[in-house]
């Protein structure tokens, strides 16, 4: 993997990270790119160096300019996920991870036709926003009141939360009901699953 690739995937994780939680740490990105903390530690201050995150005690955060780098980079890997399910009939809880080396490959004035040919979504499969054009109202599922929702999408695409929630037959648009007690449980007709805090948190709901 070449320095523009490992750049575009640390920023691609610590906005993913922070669009899930409110912030990344350093843990998380050495699990998500599977990299170890010393690596994770240096890296981060060459993104540090060009001003493309920030950091407050453990937290990160992207820059005004990470985030601009970042849109386009997301972009292209929604869109990759899309076309690994349409196209390539990767499993909706794989997806995520198969793409991780096409969405390097797609040059920015190729992405356009890209897209057009996979119908323009305007989601990745797992629901998130490719254009970041609206506000979405959605809740996380450990805060939702006890009640009856829809699934919305699942911001954080770990693939042990995707398979456990494929199991269920609970994917972006399926309705699904919560119970709160001393523990978040969400339902549908196959069953009910526990959310661990984590999951809880990236798991997002609408009425």
């Amino acid at each position: 993997m070449n320095f523009k690739n490992n750049e575009e995937d640390y920023i691609k994780t610590i906005f993913s990270l922070c669009e899930a939680f409110g912030s990344a740490n350093e843990n998380m990105v050495s699990k998500d790119l599977g990299v170890s903390m010393a690596t994770v530690s240096e890296y981060l201050s060459k993104l540090e160096g060009k001003e493309l995150i920030t950091r407050k005690n453990r937290d990160i955060y992207l820059t005004k300019q990470g985030y601009s780098m970042a849109i386009p980079v997301i972009r292209k890997h929604r869109v990759s996920e899309v076309f690994a399910v349409k196209m390539l009939e990767v499993p909706w809880e794989y997806s995520h991870s198969a793409v991780m080396d096409i969405e390097h490959t797609i040059e920015d004035k190729y992405f356009d036709t890209f897209s057009k040919n996979l119908g323009n979504p305007l989601t990745c499969p797992h629901g998130n926003m490719i254009y970041f054009n609206h506000e979405i109202k959605d809740i996380n599922a450990l805060t939702a009141n006890s009640g009856k929702y829809k699934l919305n999408r699942i911001v954080y695409e770990n693939t042990d939360i995707l398979k456990k929630l494929a199991d269920f037959g609970m994917y972006p648009g399926t309705p699904i009901e919560i119970f709160t007690d001393n523990n978040t449980v969400i339902s549908n007709e196959n069953g009910e699953l526990k959310l661990p805090i984590l999951w809880g948190k990236t798991i997002r709901l609408i009425k």
